[in-house]
């Protein structure tokens, strides 16, 4: 006989999310049972079997199966709660940190994109930026060429990964070496970086700086450079920093690469 402790079938699925139907599978595999059935066949549950209901959902959603599920609750003790739940744990912050490291990238492409679809393009603007944290590659021996290039960029995904460091899919740029641009305009990277704050090994200082908007293919951007430079010059500043040169609107954001926004920062001073 139902009483006011007792819970149909619909009232024990709203309160715990627990489709009926679900509730029904479970019950026929012996998985979790209705305390009490009545004599029309009826299911009832009692608020004693909420914890039960939530423990089976938590394993769900985290992986566990129904089999491993039904094996714990058949045979369960303290031991293998205390089993379970630690390897469990284990799990669930592995996962906490792999969507965590989702979230940031997600969130650096659209501080990223934000940033370059305000400005418009060729505009060039003088900012102050606080420093910013980024992960730094060894130095590049300066070869232009692009297989050298290719081979540099690599090498640094293999460093990173011999550093025990995650990058795919981080954010890059590459510092580019004023000194040799002003001396016979050619464009050479000293070191590529990826933006990241958990495993960053420099920054980019804080400071004044010129920005600079265009569009361009990858590694096209050296006419950009002459308009910095004749920026600086009108505006009575001297350059007092490499060249940091990013690419925020790229292919995740734009078909033909032609069309790819190139930003590139120099930290200055007042002359």
């Amino acid at each position: 006989m139902k009483d006011r402790y007792y819970m149909t079938i619909k009232e024990f699925s709203n309160i715990t999310g627990i489709k009926s139907q679900t509730l029904r599978y479970y019950d026929q595999i012996g998985l979790f049972s209705p305390e009490h059935r009545g004599e029309n066949g009826y299911r009832y549950y009692t608020r004693n079997q909420l914890t039960t209901s939530y423990l089976i959902i938590s394993l769900r959603e985290i992986g566990i199966s129904i089999d491993e599920i039904k094996k714990y609750i058949d045979t369960r003790t303290p031991q293998q709660l205390f089993s379970l739940f630690d390897t469990q744990r284990e799990h669930i912050l592995m996962k906490i940190k792999k969507l965590t490291r989702i979230i940031e990238i997600m969130q650096l492409y659209v501080d990223m994109t934000k940033d370059a679809v305000k400005y418009k393009e060729n505009s060039i603007n003088i900012e102050y930026k606080k420093k910013e944290p980024i992960f730094l590659s060894p130095i590049v021996t300066n070869n232009p060429t692009n297989d050298y290039i290719n081979d540099s960029i690599i090498s640094f995904y293999n460093f990173a990964t011999e550093s025990e460091i995650n990058v795919i899919g981080y954010p890059s740029g590459a510092i580019i070496n004023i000194q040799n641009f002003e001396s016979d305009r050619s464009l050479l990277v000293k070191h590529y970086y990826f933006k990241m704050k958990d495993y960053q090994s420099s920054y980019k200082p804080e400071g004044k700086y010129v920005v600079f908007y265009g569009r361009c293919a990858y590694g096209e951007s050296a006419d950009f450079y002459e308009k910095l430079f004749a920026f600086t010059k009108e505006n009575n500043l001297r350059v007092c920093s490499d060249a940091y040169e990013e690419y925020p609107l790229n292919e995740l954001t734009t078909k033909d690469e032609k069309y790819y926004c190139v930003k590139i920062e120099v930290m200055v001073e007042d002359i």
